[in-house]
């Protein structure tokens, strides 16, 4: 499956030298090379004193001794470069069978119809869709999730990515109407599968179309069944969801004093059945709020994460890392000395 630990450049279970005797041999000569600048001290011109007794502490030289510091630290840090560190590094971090899964939402106009309930209140049908499908995309954690939204036409509002929160901030950006009030759902699919024809996931990687809808296609030019034909072809299920009750429902209006319309929306049931079997996928009604989160749980259990496999380590050097460490000190150190650490001659 897809996992977000994959996007780490560097998974350092274990560290290790492949020349020790170097590494001991080079941390002695820093070792001695502090020990004699220690024994010195730092180089000061004496002054007279007019009997001030100061203790060990305030005598301490602050700035000599973290410039000392820094350089010795540099010198450790070339020394176990100089011992060749190597670190274990995940070779297969994206190992299992992985998931590719592509949300099509409905955003025509018929889902702004007020037969829906969330929390107690009465809502419109795309709110409670958002609601859920925000919650099923939550509990597809590793997976790689896009999401396509579609009315008269179809677009990708976020392409396949397993950052879950940037599928998310899309979600809440879909409205109705942006597209249209008619329903393509020819055209829903068929992008859906494009967007995951190019994913560029491994061979063995699920892909997955959850379709989202409550009308009937009346819109574009490629039917339900040729994109679904095209969908099998390429290896991807779609699961159709139908939500919302048929006949006549309400519509919202808008401004506080308009008048309550009633509209008749047909689901077309037979459609959405045969996508869904042409591919595999099942096909879900969805008429109260709960059986669409049964729904999601449902499409989560049939699509369930499988387990990855233990992934396989390799060696790989670490001396970039410890010498951009070791300038790092030295760098620090000179911008401290001729800065916040400056000492008089």
């Amino acid at each position: 499956m897809w996992r977000t630990f994959a996007l780490d450049p560097l998974s350092a279970r274990a560290l290790a030298v492949e020349a020790p005797a170097v590494l001991w041999l080079a941390l002695a000569a820093v070792a001695a090379f502090a020990l004699v600048v220690v024994t010195r001290g730092p180089r000061r011109v004496p002054v007279p004193s007019a009997g001030d007794s100061r203790g060990s502490l305030r005598a301490l030289d602050l700035p000599w001794v973290v410039s000392v510091a820094l350089r010795v630290g540099a010198l450790g840090l070339v020394a176990v470069t100089a011992a060749r560190p190597v670190g274990l590094v995940a070779e297969n971090p994206a190992s299992g069978s992985g998931v590719d899964l592509v949300i099509a939402l409905d955003a025509s106009g018929s889902m702004l119809a007020l037969d829906a309930e969330l929390e107690g209140r009465q809502v419109t049908r795309i709110e409670l869709a958002k609601r859920v499908v925000a919650d099923f995309v939550r509990a597809r954690g590793g997976d790689r999730i896009g999401l396509v939204v579609f009315g008269e036409h179809a677009f990708t509002q976020c392409p396949l990515t397993v950052d879950h929160r940037l599928v998310l901030e899309a979600l809440g950006r879909v409205e109705v109407g942006v597209v249209g009030d008619a329903t393509a759902v020819g055209e829903a699919i068929g992008l859906a599968t494009r967007r995951l024809r190019v994913a560029g996931g491994p061979d063995d990687a699920r892909r997955i179309v959850v379709l989202v809808t409550d009308g009937r296609h009346n819109s574009g030019k490629l039917a339900p069944k040729t994109a679904a034909d095209l969908a099998r072809l390429d290896g991807v299920r779609i699961h159709a969801v139908g939500i919302g009750s048929e006949g006549l429902v309400p519509f919202a209006q808008p401004g506080a004093e308009a008048p309550m319309r009633f509209e008749r929306v047909d689901l077309d049931r037979e459609t959405l059945q045969l996508v869904a079997s042409t591919t595999g996928g099942r096909f879900f009604h969805a008429r109260k709020p709960d059986d669409l989160r049964a729904v999601a749980e449902a499409i989560d259990r049939l699509e369930a994460r499988p387990r990855a496999q233990a992934p396989r380590f390799r060696h790989a050097s670490l001396a970039p890392l410890t010498l951009t460490l070791a300038l790092a000190l030295l760098l620090a150190e000179a911008a401290l000395a001729h800065g916040l650490l400056r000492r008089l001659p």
